[in-house]
């Protein structure tokens, strides 16, 4: 079963399953009505949802412990989809059995066959808004299945999405003789393979590629000799598919790595859109809701109120002041303007905005159809998202800095404090509710002391374990300074002794530890001169090995304990 995109929704379905079952079965039919009214481009309140599912409503309430009432706003999409779940959810908890019910009932392949359309196509209606019921069937399966009076329900409001999504049998005599043409145009001359062909007629003839696909298969069938598909190229191939990819990653123009895998410009541009599509929907994107979202010029509105606000808040001498033991890269930040309350509102307004346009985008699109317009304008609306969550973030730095200076121990780099915390800022940033009345800046200290009191324990023992280890490296004696035969004897043997050490370690522990403490060695024969070569910070060994900065800590801390061990041991 999917997951509730909206945590109240999923709250509300949990206390449906424990009330009577006769009440649950009125909650059943009145989800399912509210439902099927849903508009996806508006927003609802929830006391208005739970009012229509269970007939309460907290303005009936009266006396002085009545709960206030929620005006939070849910938006149509994500209540259309979590509607679906909450019903499945509620039914499953009832244990409906077929038999017993007036209305018929359609498993999903019953609705395939009888629809004709494909399993996919059912689950796209579902998140249209198609309610689906788990049931149990005459087998003894529990299973999701769809009362034919709700089905017919859907189909009336959704008409266009019933023959677009492809009733095969409703393509006439000159709509097939049309896909057909085209279909032997593009196989031909146009060089394409089928899901190209398809996906091309299906745009032009306003069809589902499934039922191009459909029916050329079935002309094919039919007419072997004059067979359509035999004649279009091979479907693009993984390696293909990689090289179009790296090719575009590069900036090669879609013209020239056609002509290097041997395909049409058209199957290279969907390889690419794609590779884009895929990346978005990875994207993990939530936003906060706002009413003035769903307001026809809503976007206008906001940008004013971001240009209308004064920059700079008039703030105190407090904290206009820049602390004098600061280096000088770090003064600069408090140069940065504050913002007044007005400004940060209209900046969150902003950044929820855009991100509430990407979701809007992501979830209307279509990947048969999409083109690049569609993918250029999500990823516009995360470009300004960016921005936006940038220009916060560089008006708090001056906050990492205070309260990172009060978390500074013996021991500790001021600059990994302020890394740290300028980490848990970026995702303070994506949280804050700017609904709730609180001013940012109280939000991020609350996140800031609790993120510094995670990490500081961890840095500190982090920074004593270092010390030991240098301390234990530091007694292999080093006497390259001197140069009487004695002294280079006993420099041999110093070197011996490391190398022995050494020899305990992988290949990778040894040039870790070689490159962090600068004593990497110029040749390795005996005899040979050392090259004294500067220590090497975690970044610095990380880049050079090509490994993550955290794992390079991993490793020299498992190197260090097998020296400690080989030394304690008295092996070395």
């Amino acid at each position: 079963m999917a997951r509730f995109r909206i945590d109240s929704i999923a709250t509300l379905a949990r206390q449906l399953t424990f009330s009577p079952a006769e009440a649950r079965l009125v909650q059943l039919s009145a989800a399912e009505e509210l439902l099927h009214t849903i508009d996806p481009g508006k927003a609802y309140p929830l006391d208005f949802v739970t009012f229509r599912v269970t007939g309460y409503h907290p303005r009936a309430a009266r006396g002085p412990a009545a709960k206030p009432v929620d005006e939070t706003l849910l938006t149509g999409l994500g209540l259309q989809h979590d509607l679906g779940l909450l019903i499945e959810k509620v039914s499953d908890s009832l244990n409906l059995h077929t038999q017993a019910l007036a209305d018929p009932v359609l498993t999903i392949e019953q609705a395939c066959e009888r629809f004709n359309v494909t399993s996919k196509t059912i689950q796209r209606w579902r998140r249209k808004g198609l309610p689906g019921r788990r049931f149990v069937f005459p087998d003894g399966k529990r299973r999701v299945g769809f009362l034919v009076s709700s089905v017919e329900r859907f189909f009336a409001g959704h008409r266009d999405s019933v023959v677009r999504g492809g009733n095969f049998s409703q393509v006439g005599e000159g709509e097939r003789d049309e896909i057909l043409r085209r279909a032997r145009r593009l196989a031909g001359r146009g060089g394409c393979c089928r899901n190209e062909i398809a996906r091309r007629i299906a745009r032009r003839l306003d069809r589902s590629p499934q039922t191009v696909l459909h029916t050329i298969r079935k002309h094919d069938e039919e007419n072997p000799e004059s067979a359509i598909f035999p004649q279009a190229s091979p479907d693009i191939t993984d390696r293909e598919r990689a090289l179009i990819l790296k090719g575009y990653k590069r900036g090669v123009g879609i013209k020239c790595v056609a002509r290097r895998v041997c395909r049409t410009r058209s199957a290279v541009y969907r390889v690419i859109l794609d590779e884009r599509i895929a990346r978005l929907n990875k994207r993990k994107v939530k936003a906060i809701d706002d009413p003035l979202y769903h307001e026809a010029e809503s976007e206008r509105i906001i940008d004013e109120l971001v240009r209308q606000e004064t920059l700079e808040a008039p703030g105190n001498a407090e904290q206009n002041r820049v602390p004098a033991d600061l280096p000088p890269y770090l003064q600069a930040l408090y140069r940065e303007p504050l913002l007044t309350p007005s400004r940060e509102r209209a900046l969150f307004l902003k950044f929820n905005f855009h991100k509430w346009q990407f979701l809007t985008e992501r979830r209307r699109l279509d990947p048969q159809f999409a083109r690049a317009r569609d993918i250029g304008r999500m990823e516009g609306c995360l470009r300004l998202a960016t921005d936006t969550k940038n220009a916060i973030v560089r008006a708090n730095l001056r906050l990492v800095v205070s309260i990172a200076r009060k978390h500074l121990r013996p021991g500790l780099n001021l600059m990994e404090l302020i890394s740290d915390g300028n980490l848990t800022l970026m995702r303070a940033v994506e949280s804050f509710d700017v609904h709730k009345g609180n001013r940012f800046s109280t939000y991020a200290t609350l996140a800031l002391m609790k993120g510094f009191a995670r990490s500081v324990p961890v840095m500190l023992a982090g920074s004593q374990a270092k010390q030991a280890d240098e301390q234990l490296l530091a007694s292999v004696p080093d006497r390259r300074l001197s140069a009487s035969p004695e002294r280079a004897l006993e420099r041999t043997f110093a070197r011996e002794d490391l190398r022995t050490l050494m020899g305990r370690l992988s290949e990778r522990e040894r040039r870790v530890l070689l490159t962090h403490y600068g004593i990497e060695s110029g040749g390795g024969r005996m005899g040979e001169e050392s090259r004294a070569a500067p220590p090497a910070t975690y970044d610095q060994v990380a880049r050079r090995l090509g490994l993550s900065k955290q794992r390079v800590r991993q490793i020299e801390q498992s190197a260090m304990a097998k020296l400690r061990a080989a030394v304690g041991a008295g092996e070395a």
